[in-house]
Formats: C-alpha cells, structure tokens, sequence
C-alpha cells in the first residue's frame, strides 16, 4: 500500500512539474499612458475561435467593415450581465464579446474554461470571441482583465475601433448575485453612450 502511494504521488508530481516546465508564459501586456484607445479594422486579427464552434471564422464574417459593431472585452462575471444587454434595451447594432482569458494558465484555458464559456453563452445568440491567446486583447489594450470588469469599444462604418464605455459588476455575478435592477443599472450607461 505505501508503494502504490508512493507511486501515486510520483505521478501527480511528475505531471505538475510537467505542467509547470511546458506551460507557456502569458503574453505581457505594456501599459503606455502614451497608447491612443483607437485601432484600426485592418489591425484585428484575420480568424477568431467562437465559444460553441469548431471552426475558425474569419474577421470579415465576424465583424463587417462598414458596419457599426459593438465589441466588449470581458471575463466570466462581467459577459455574463454583458450577454443580457439585448434583454434590457432595444439594442439596434450587432456586437460581439470577447471573453477575456488570455492570463489563464494553458492547461485551464484547455480544460475547464472552454465548458464555463458554452455553458455561459449557452441560450444567447450572440457570437463570443474565445480570446486563448489574447491576440484581440492586446490589439485592444485592454491591460485588465479582472473578472468582474468590462471595457466596451465601437467599430464604426469608418473602419475605426474606438474605446466607448468601462464598467464593473459586482462579484459573483454569474453565480446570480445581482438582480435584473442591478444588471440594468450597469448596463444603462453603456446602452445611452450607443
């Protein structure tokens, strides 16, 4: 029994240590007071990984040049008040979520969070970006990512990526501890910046 416990433990050691050597470091975000919040079309990456889907999608099915698209970066807590804005207010462009998990260790980012994000955008119509490396992140200098902060950006005919709205909900919030009045309350002024 005490070498079938050795054994056990080895193991687990050996896979942790395995994790650790082979876990690739996150992408370094530089915080710049110098960096202007506006990015171009052209700037985003060409395919994204969609929650729910198998396939890539490109940006031009994704995002329509030409055509005015809500876009916002969030993490579990906040994409899940975020995904209700159409349930709230009569919303007239199409957006976009990008669920913000780039900081995730891989091995998360490959086994637990990709079930949290379907179960999360489950009965929602609404495409979520799964952002595994942070490429649209960075594109985006959204430098916080912590799970119960959301940071809103407009795409405009013109092509132009521009920073609108930052909001916080209150922790917990995919596990419901807010009510539709809260929910509505944060989500208000980002509806009237649109």
């Amino acid at each position: 029994m005490a070498n079938l416990l050795k054994v056990v433990f080895l193991g687990l050691f050996g896979f942790a240590l395995l994790v650790y050597f082979t876990a690739e470091k996150p992408k370094q975000i530089v915080a710049d007071d110098n960096v202007v919040n506006i990015v171009k079309y052209n700037a985003l990456p060409n395919l994204f990984e969609l929650v729910g889907k198998d396939d890539k999608v490109k940006k031009e099915d994704l995002l329509k040049e030409g055509e005015k698209t809500l876009i916002v970066v969030g993490n579990h807590d906040s994409l899940s008040v975020v995904k209700e804005l159409p349930k709230y207010f009569d919303l007239k462009i199409p957006y976009v979520m990008v669920a913000n998990i780039s900081s995730a260790p891989w091995f998360v980012k490959k086994m637990f969070i990709p079930g949290k994000l379907e179960d999360l955008n489950e009965d929602s119509n609404i495409p979520m970006i799964y952002d595994f490396d942070g490429d649209m992140v960075n594109t985006l200098h959204v430098i916080d990512n912590a799970k119960t902060k959301f940071v809103a950006f407009l795409l405009s005919e013109d092509g132009v990526i521009s920073k609108l709205y930052e909001g916080n909900v209150k922790e917990g919030a995919l596990d419901g501890s807010m009510n539709e009045e809260e929910k509505k309350k944060v989500l208000s002024p980002l509806y009237n910046l649109l």
